[in-house]
């Protein structure tokens, strides 16, 4: 299985905004700079993510987006779901004519099962099981190679 650049980006969002002091917000712009992720493409993210309450979103001087609480109490495989947009996400037989589907193909059943594996074990993390010990050092390697 292979997550889209969406839920990579999301999810990259996610762990930044989860590292912050709750109260503390953050721009497009230090999203963009700190994750290496183009602006346009964290503007299209940040709207979903607020669309599904995972971020707050505020205009103005002292705007800037917060990751909520919802997000903290998530699952990661119910945020990995939701990001993928795609309720059969790994194979959809009705796409393409499959030649196999009358005659009961298993495959799809048996790749369905294996993505609610995934989903069920990934919600037993939380973000904050990402924990990084450098943290710093992460973001300061990564100002030396720009």
């Amino acid at each position: 299985m292979k997550l889209n650049h969406f839920t990579d980006y999301s999810l990259r969002v996610l762990i930044y905004l989860n590292k912050k002091d709750k109260a503390q917000s953050c721009s497009l712009d230090e999203l963009s700079e700190k994750l290496n992720i183009l602006r346009n493409h964290l503007i299209k993210v940040v709207q979903f993510l607020s669309q599904k309450g995972f971020v707050n979103t505020k205009r103005g001087k002292n705007g800037g987006i917060i990751i909520s609480d919802k997000a903290r109490t998530t699952g990661l495989g119910d945020l990995i779901h939701l990001l993928e947009q795609d309720d059969s996400p790994i194979i959809n037989c009705q796409s393409k004519s499959c030649i196999f589907i009358s005659y009961n193909c298993q495959l799809k059943s048996f790749l369905d099962i294996a993505y609610q594996a995934f989903i069920d074990s990934m919600n037993k993390h939380y973000l904050s099981d990402l924990v990084f010990n450098n943290w710093d050092i992460i973001f300061a390697s990564q100002h030396t190679s720009n």
